[in-house]
């Protein structure tokens, strides 16, 4: 708190919270325009990683058009539903936008309601052994978000006998410091927040990504990168997450993901024990299939993810290249 990171992050925090809350009040969001819409996401936490916040921003509105952006952000503030049900719909509506992008605008406009959920408040809460919290889930409900904010509100309240006008900005703030310290190694993961980190991963490598694609018929994977290399073509990598379910039904996925033309890699991802279990399945299967298939345990792409995650935000500090937001 003496230092002056604390105040001049604090501050810069504060500073987005006034810029957030007046693009989003009432009379302002309905009228959001796509300039707006990318400064609001290019100014976002969840966006660090991003050096190119034109591409980030421009796949999010191409994957869902602005005019509904627009309107899911407008009821999600404003509706007259219950708020837990409206959390739920923006979720399942806006492509591209997950619950760190959501909570994180929601933490912007109200810090004294909504706190942030992302992968380090998540670890950070076990640290602290919150474990009534849903801590091993990525994707959650708007009524388990009612009660992470509840905790988070608590967290604020002890927070207060040090710091002045203390919010949920100050919350997030203090739980990524707490993440940032070590942690005993995990035993388990988040099927969707892996997903997520190969999903980022790629986008940043400069690939073409979707998720939940069907890459054949009755084939549907959790994720796909592409490339077009000149006028050789379209080539396709396909992620398979296993974390629970019957081996043999993700080997028949990839075998059926293999038949696709464009396909030159299919990539199995999971833990080590997973992952041996699936080495050991396909011994008899043939040479093709065996030669396609790559093998990434999840302790690898989360180190991936952070790693690559911190080299765009140092080059991203270069300003490299000019961003429109």
């Amino acid at each position: 708190m003496s230092s002056p990171e604390f105040r001049q992050d604090l501050a810069s925090r504060h500073e987005s919270r006034e810029f957030v809350a007046n693009l989003l009040k009432k009379e302002n969001v309905k009228s959001l325009t796509e300039f707006e819409f990318g400064k609001l996401i290019s100014g976002l936490w969840a966006s660090a990683m991003w050096g190119n916040k034109d591409y980030l921003v421009q796949e999010i509105i191409d994957a869902n058009g602005l005019d509904k952006i627009v309107k899911e952000l407008d009821n999600l503030l404003y509706g007259s539903g219950p708020f837990e049900k409206r959390f739920d719909r923006v979720l399942k509506e806006i492509k591209e936008l997950g619950p760190a992008t959501i909570t994180e605008i929601l933490c912007l406009y109200d810090p004294n309601q909504f706190g942030v959920w992302n992968d380090k408040a998540r670890k950070a809460l076990k640290i602290l052994k919150y474990d009534s919290l849903p801590l091993q889930k990525y994707n959650i409900s708007g009524k388990e978000y009612t009660e992470i904010n509840k905790v988070l509100i608590d967290i604020a309240r002890y927070l207060g006998r040090e710091i002045k006008d203390s919010d949920l900005l100050a919350v997030d703030y203090f739980l990524y410091e707490i993440w940032a310290k070590p942690e005993p190694k995990p035993r388990d993961f988040d099927h969707e927040v892996i997903k997520g980190f190969v999903r980022d991963i790629g986008m940043q490598l400069g690939f073409e990504v979707n998720t939940e694609e069907s890459i054949a018929p009755g084939t549907r994977v959790d994720c796909i990168w592409r490339v077009r290399i000149a006028n050789l073509g379209m080539v396709t990598y396909v992620f398979e997450v296993h974390k629970k379910g019957a081996i043999k039904s993700l080997i028949v996925n990839l075998l059926k993901a293999l038949d696709n033309p464009t396909v030159q890699r299919i990539v199995a991802v999971s833990d080590a024990n997973r992952l041996e279990k699936i080495r050991e399945e396909i011994e008899g299967l043939p040479e093709n299939f065996r030669k396609s298939l790559a093998f990434w345990e999840v302790d690898d792409v989360t180190r991936t993810h952070e790693k690559l995650s911190e080299v765009m935000e140092s080059i991203s500090r270069l300003s490299l290249v000019k961003s429109r937001f």
